[in-house]
Formats: C-alpha cells, sequence, structure tokens
C-alpha cells in the first residue's frame, strides 16, 4: 500500500462510535481556483481504528473548522446507498494523525477536563 499524506479543515465534526472503536471525518483542503475564480475545494474522506486516538485525541479536540495533518493508505470500500444501490468509495485509513489548528469549541472543554483532573 502506498503511504499518503493529506493535511485539510474537517468539513463537520467527526463521527465516532460509543465504544470509541470507529472514528470518521471528512478533511477539505483548497487548492487552487476554477476557471470561473471559484475556490477549488480537495476532500478525503478519513477512518481511523484506533481505540486511543479516537478517545483522546479525535474526540476530545477536533471538530468542524480545525486543521489536521493526516499520513495513512487509501483503500476502496463499498457500501449500501440510503437509495439501496451499492456504491465504492476510498477511504483514507489514519496511521497517524497530527492536529495543527485546535477546534476553538473544543478548547474551553480541554481546559476545563485538565483542570478538573
Amino acid at each position: 500500500m502506498q503511504t499518503m499524506v493529506f493535511t485539510g479543515r474537517l468539513a463537520a465534526d467527526p463521527q465516532i462510535s460509543d465504544d470509541f472503536g470507529k472514528a470518521v471525518f471528512r478533511l477539505l483542503e483548497q487548492r487552487g481556483t476554477d476557471n470561473a475564480g471559484k475556490a477549488r475545494l480537495v476532500g478525503v474522506n478519513c477512518v481511523s481504528w484506533s481505540k486511543g486516538l479516537n478517545e483522546k485525541v479525535i474526540a476530545r479536540g477536533l471538530a468542524q473548522g480545525c486543521e489536521a495533518l493526516v499520513v495513512g493508505a487509501f483503500i476502496d470500500t463499498t457500501y449500501t446507498a440510503r437509495d439501496g444501490s451499492e456504491r465504492a468509495a476510498k477511504e483514507l485509513v489514519v496511521n497517524r494523525l497530527t492536529v495543527l489548528d485546535w477546534a476553538e469549541s473544543r478548547d474551553a472543554d480541554v481546559a476545563d477536563d485538565r483542570a478538573a483532573a
């Protein structure tokens, strides 16, 4: 498998399973402009299977708008769409994650958690 590096901002808050076994989020990055001068956005769906990372970093500190650098491998996956059809997609399986810009709304929560400990 080929290792990929992607830097971007979270399109929405991450979706995390109740047991922290899986976290899914989408990163968006602006890559120039198109011919009409409109921003060209590139997105990648990321999935983390690391309970420790999901619980200690993703759940506590990542939210829509924060910036992260993800290192991982692309895999092909299939899923059933809402209309019942089978679809294929690529997702980046997270090996390493570096938070470049913490979510402002979560900063206060993390500071409160640390102060209480």
